[in-house]
């Protein structure tokens, strides 16, 4: 998937609704399968293994359980540039590199200003993420004035800095889950 170019919180809203529509597509069809399907064993199996879920930003099928981990690491990337845009209003725009795409997840769009990494999990802790991201940051991005790392875990319930988990000038920030499905304020 090419990067997303963010330049107002209009085009994060477009985004937004981009994956809520590929979650009511989704719904869609798992409704049609539990409405037909006796077999739990073979529903579990076609949610993993079988195209019935869509691609959060992009018309094609995918594996529910692929859709899921994407849909809220999208949503997480798109609360985060919500708040980036926030709280650095003189910036140009941001862009977001999702999925598999080359870079960190955001970047300003002027080179070396703002780059964070984002992730969404059951907890921080979880592969070890949180850590790698901040160690990811300081080595590969030392001059970049404005440097974070997001994250949206069900325990963290509030926006909060969680300065436990900085080093080196690294910020890092949980994003509640129930922010993830809201439009801009």
């Amino acid at each position: 998937m090419p990067s997303i170019k963010i330049t107002s919180f209009a085009d994060l809203d477009v985004l937004v609704q981009s994956i809520q529509a590929s979650a009511h597509r989704t719904i869609r069809s798992m409704r049609d399968i539990l409405a037909n399907e006796t077999d739990s064993l073979q529903v579990l199996r076609l949610m993993k293994f079988s195209g019935i879920g869509y691609h959060p930003t992009e018309d094609r099928a995918l594996n529910i359980i692929e859709q899921i981990n994407q849909t809220f690491t999208y949503m997480t990337s798109a609360e985060a540039a919500r708040w980036i845009l926030q709280q650095h209003p003189q910036l140009q725009g941001l862009r977001l590199n999702l999925g598999t795409h080359r870079g960190f997840d955001i970047e300003s769009l002027e080179p070396d200003l703002v780059v964070a990494e984002v992730f969404a999990a059951t907890h921080p802790h979880s592969n070890d993420k949180v850590r790698k991201d901040v160690k990811r940051l300081v080595e590969q991005a030392p001059g970049v004035p404005h440097r974070y790392v997001f994250f949206s875990c069900p325990e963290f319930k509030t926006l909060s800095r969680q300065a436990a988990f900085e080093r080196d000038g690294v910020e890092v920030w949980s994003l509640p889950g129930e922010r993830l499905l809201k439009a801009t304020p």
